[in-house]
């Protein structure tokens, strides 16, 4: 299994490792719709989340990997208050309405959200990165206090195109990591699992965590030796996109395959 799991990761090359994106709610705010990246329904009594699960059963309506929890809903942000509007199917379909969601609380077909505390975070406009969520050009956080609105905080997001082609970037680490030491002794597949922050001239400037997995094992001692040699690898052969998000740059989590069959990394043959 591990065999399997190593070449398929060789075949992939290089590429974030997170979970299935899900399908964003949706904010209205004056006359724009954005993406909302917080669930404030989750936060609700069992009484409401009962209900909720009743009738996305009684609705025959395909399943999405990418929408768990079986719908889209409908807010706005009005009057310094997040209501809940209505809640549609992952395909667009109605689902229920918010007054038959929260019987008896409803005000003029909306409910407020006052059972929500927390942080809201929506956006819109250009895609600048694609991770575990989209992360858009613009950007806003807010604080929810009960539903009441407080402080809203605005971001430009932007990305300065640093990395080369991906598979490039891969051959440059596997021929460093190949320099740095000896090979004989190396198992056949070495496969680098690194969380890393770059600098802003996309080398990575901070690793926050390296794993190396082989065969046999699976290595997370940063002071072990053949950890610290691909560490050094990736540090000198590599350069990543540098990504600001929320005036921070965005750190990455990336799978690399350092080895192949007892050999530097290569990139795949293109047909012409």
């Amino acid at each position: 299994m591990k065999r399997i799991l190593l070449l398929l990761a060789a075949l992939w090359l290089a590429m974030p490792s997170f979970a299935t994106m899900q399908f964003p709610e949706q904010l209205i705010v004056g006359r724009d719709t954005m993406h909302l990246f917080v669930q404030p329904l989750d936060m609700a009594d069992r009484a409401t989340q009962a209900r909720l699960k009743e009738r996305i059963n009684e609705v025959d309506t395909l399943f999405y990997s990418a929408c768990w929890r079986g719908y889209i809903g409908y807010w706005r942000l009005e009057e310094g208050q997040l209501w809940l509007e209505r809640l549609v199917t992952c395909e667009g379909k109605p689902l229920i309405t918010a007054e038959e969601l929260f019987p008896g609380q409803a005000e003029q077909g909306r409910v407020r959200a006052s059972w929500f505390s927390g942080e809201i975070c929506y956006g819109r406009g250009k895609v600048v990165l694609v991770w575990d969520r989209n992360f858009f050009e613009e950007e806003w956080t807010a604080t929810v206090e009960a539903g009441r609105v407080g402080h809203i905080r605005s971001f430009r997001n932007w990305k300065s195109k640093r990395c080369p082609d991906t598979r490039e970037n891969v051959r440059r680490v596997s021929k460093a990591f190949d320099r740095l030491g000896p090979t004989d002794s190396l198992p056949s597949q070495v496969l680098l699992t690194v969380r890393f922050v770059p600098d802003s001239t996309g080398r990575p400037a901070r690793i926050k965590r390296a794993t190396l997995s082989t065969e046999e094992s699976r290595i997370t001692d940063p002071s072990d030796p053949l950890v610290q040699r691909a560490c050094q690898a990736f540090r000198e052969a590599s350069v990543w996109d540098v990504v600001w998000i929320h005036g921070e740059i965005h750190e990455y989590n990336y799978m690399i395959p350092l080895r192949k069959d007892g050999a530097p990394v290569s990139p795949a043959k293109r047909s012409e």
